[in-house]
């Protein structure tokens, strides 16, 4: 599970209107995540927590339930999936968003909450389903069935849950935190779990269906570790002393059953390219061995025949002084006194043809590569007893199961998911489990079991001007990380978390997200409306737009601008762009107040994505403040108008450089009130009326400071009253 593939595993949405989903545009890194995550919905709500840790905490923990009741495990996901980082659209303009470290610091201050948490307030229905495996997929689906109200027991054969979890290394994931997770999720979910689950000699679905069970999930995954083969043949050795599998080692390693020494000077052979077999030199290496991984793949991961694992994995790998072998297969084990000795390695010049898994060798090129000690981890299989006696194989001997509902297609009462269905990542077993979980209810009341494939658009890169590189990771030096199992990675602080939040690009629709409206920072979004009359067909919106949602279409020959209401964001970039003011959207707050006699009187523009909280201060001691989506939607025609209107001067609250949430608003607010102060100096008025501020103050403790000196600067210019010049300002910027 930890190492496959799940490029080509597709996605079924068992509840859902074929055609309401048809063309649905959404970030590709949702797309790309098989269980469609809000990633962007919660990469909004973190960008825009306090800096101040009490006062981030609960938001934080608000953050985690809105995950937590889709995902229970993202605390787990957090510290070892990264998928969808590799359909990030900013993984070519300094990498991609490093979601993965974002929903690990969410899950550090989750976890210390989960306990805490109440269980679901939700009966148990008369209807009993058995979840057979406790894995990743069996505890998904035994959670989806529970919200809505069945009655269900998981099997584990096991004496703990977790499944291919408990194989992952305690430097990549804590103990505490995958049973700390697995744990909660039980107690909350309110799950029944039968420990050590051993099916007797007979039919164990039919035992169990005896017992009473209505339904049945069967997630028993791949526990067997995969033989070493070469050209389909099984090789001789794998008796030798010596010779064992990663997958063993990683077991015993996590349970404290390696023995003191047992590794200590040796040279260890790990062969495999995948996740695990890193996880397993990695691994040994922690207990003195000298390694070297030997993969059938190359080391370059575009190529169709690219090494699997992940990019992290292999490059801390070589830093902890693993010597990898590429393109090499295996075509003899050798021994000698019944002891392992060394492999003899052919190279190899393909791994996938037109077929699929297809290895060619040259056998003119080979190299003995010697070692005390041989670890095979070139995969995983599932145990096909429980499958057969069960009556789920058909006559050829395969698992036949409708890809989109997963009900087997020998027994209608019974689905099928996760790695004994098709060997993926941790996150689509989940997925699976999801499905079932809505196609199990389906059957239990008596519905039709059907379901359809998703067909999702991926938006677009938005334009921006401003591209950020990639964070470093916080690593531990791989002199020090070798010698023990600590994290070798540190979460994310506060401030970085907001920081790399703030750096997403927000690529999908509003309509998909909402975090904004879920967190009062709007009633709603509005797209903006184009009065044709008056729009000229210039484009400028269309410039101004980064998100693709302006476009230039034919009337009568004519060219005019329409929105795209599906990827509007309603954040009047647009409108203010517009000489002809064709473009308008509904009027942002505005607040206005009587200014005490012999004090400056003040118009203040605030974006409340970077000055979210700016409203909540108290009494402003503004005459006038327009709380906006975004300082972009400000033209200069709005500030002569509060000039010519007796405002004495003018406090612009906009995002830091580059930290626009809609692209380039505040760079284009900067460009225009650099305009406003040319044409006041031109005019013969002080340009320091205008004061922009581009930071970022969520809880609007600074805004009073930036008042306060904007009073004192106005205190040294002699009072005005909107001088001729000032209105021959508006015309001029109009």
């Amino acid at each position: 599970m930890v190492n496959g593939s799940a490029d080509n595993i597709s996605n079924s949405m068992p509840d859902a209107d074929c055609d309401a989903i048809e063309g649905t545009v959404l970030p590709p890194c949702q797309i790309k995540c098989p269980i469609h995550e809000d990633i962007q919905k919660t990469n909004v709500m973190i960008s825009l927590l306090p800096t101040d840790m009490d006062q981030a905490r609960q938001k934080m923990i608000d953050i985690g339930d809105l995950l937590h009741e889709h995902n229970p495990m993202f605390t787990i996901c957090g510290y070892v999936c990264g998928i969808c980082e590799r359909e990030c659209n900013y993984d070519t303009h300094g990498g991609s968003i490093r979601r993965r470290q974002l929903k690990r610091f969410l899950s550090d201050e989750y976890m210390k909450y989960l306990p805490s948490k109440p269980e679901l307030d939700m009966g148990k229905g008369p209807k009993k389903v058995a979840v057979i495996g406790g894995g990743p997929g069996g505890l998904v689906c035994a959670w989806e069935l529970r919200k809505k109200g069945h009655d269900v027991t998981i099997f584990e054969a096991s004496e703990k849950l977790g499944g291919a979890m408990g194989y992952i290394p305690k430097y990549r994931l804590p103990t505490d935190v995958l049973m700390g997770t697995v744990n909660e999720l039980v107690r909350i979910g309110s799950i029944e779990v039968n420990y050590n689950y051993k099916p007797g000699e007979g039919n164990p679905i039919e035992d169990l269906r005896q017992n009473g069970f209505d339904a049945f999930y069967v997630a028993t995954g791949t526990t067997k570790p995969r033989t070493l083969t070469y050209k389909g043949q099984m090789l001789d050795g794998h008796d030798l002393q010596g010779v064992g599998f990663g997958l063993d080692l990683l077991g015993q390693s996590n349970m404290g059953q390696v023995p003191e020494g047992r590794y200590n000077g040796k040279k260890v052979i790990v062969i495999g390219g995948g996740n695990v077999a890193f996880d397993a030199a990695r691994t040994v290496v922690r207990y003195g061995a000298d390694v070297t991984l030997i993969c059938l793949e190359c080391d370059d991961k575009c190529s169709k025949d690219g090494i699997p694992a992940d990019v992290e994995e292999i490059e801390e790998a070589q830093e902890e002084g693993i010597d990898i072998i590429y393109s090499r297969g295996v075509r003899q084990i050798k021994g000698a006194d019944g002891a392992f000795k060394g492999v003899e390695c052919p190279s190899c010049t393909c791994v996938f043809d037109e077929h699929g898994f297809n290895p060619q060798f040259d056998e003119s090129n080979v190299i003995t590569v010697d070692g005390d000690e041989l670890l095979i981890t070139v995969g995983q299989m599932s145990d096909r007893t429980f499958l057969a006696n069960s009556g789920l194989l058909n006559e050829q001997g395969r698992l036949v199961v409708d890809p989109l509902t997963l009900q087997s297609e020998m027994k209608d009462d019974v689905f099928v998911g996760g790695d004994v269905r098709r060997v993926g990542y941790i996150v689509n077993a989940m997925s699976d489990a999801q499905v079932a979980a809505e196609t199990i209810s389906k059957f239990l009341s008596g519905e039709k079991v059907e379901a359809c494939e998703d067909s999702q658009v991926p938006a677009e890169v938005p334009d921006s001007r401003n591209y950020r590189p990639s964070p470093e990771l916080h690593t531990v030096s791989a002199d020090d990380r070798k010698r023990n199992f600590e994290q070798v990675e540190s979460s994310m602080d506060l401030e970085e978390a907001i920081s790399e939040a703030r750096r997403c690009l927000y690529c999908g629709p509003c309509g998909n997200c909402n975090a904004c409206v879920d967190m009062e920072l709007r009633e709603e979004v509005p797209a903006a409306e184009v009065n044709e009359d008056l729009c000229s067909g210039c484009g400028i919106c269309l410039v101004s737009c980064a998100h693709s949602a302006v476009i230039m279409e034919d009337r009568d020959g004519m060219t005019v601008s329409v929105t795209d209401e599906e990827l509007c964001k309603g954040c009047g970039k647009c409108v203010a762009s517009c000489p002809a003011g064709a473009r308008t959207l509904p009027k942002d707050e505005v607040i206005n107040r009587t200014t005490p006699e012999g004090e400056p009187r003040i118009a203040m523009y605030s974006c409340r994505f970077g000055w979210g909280y700016a409203g909540k201060t108290g009494d402003l001691p503004v005459e006038k403040w327009t709380n906006l989506t975004c300082l972009g939607s400000v033209n200069s025609i709005d500030l002569f108008k509060d000039l010519s209107a007796g405002i004495d001067g003018i406090l612009l609250l906009g995002c830091p450089p580059g930290d626009c949430h809609f692209q380039n608003g505040e760079s284009d607010a900067d460009n225009r009130h650099r305009l406003a102060k040319d044409l006041l100096t031109d005019l013969g008025v002080d340009p320091t009326r205008i004061k922009i501020v581009l930071d970022r103050d969520p809880t609007g403790g600074s805004i009073k400071e930036h008042l306060d000196k904007m009073k004192s600067d106005l205190a040294s210019l002699p009072r005005r009253k909107a001088p001729a010049s000032v209105d021959q300002g508006v015309k001029a910027a109009e």
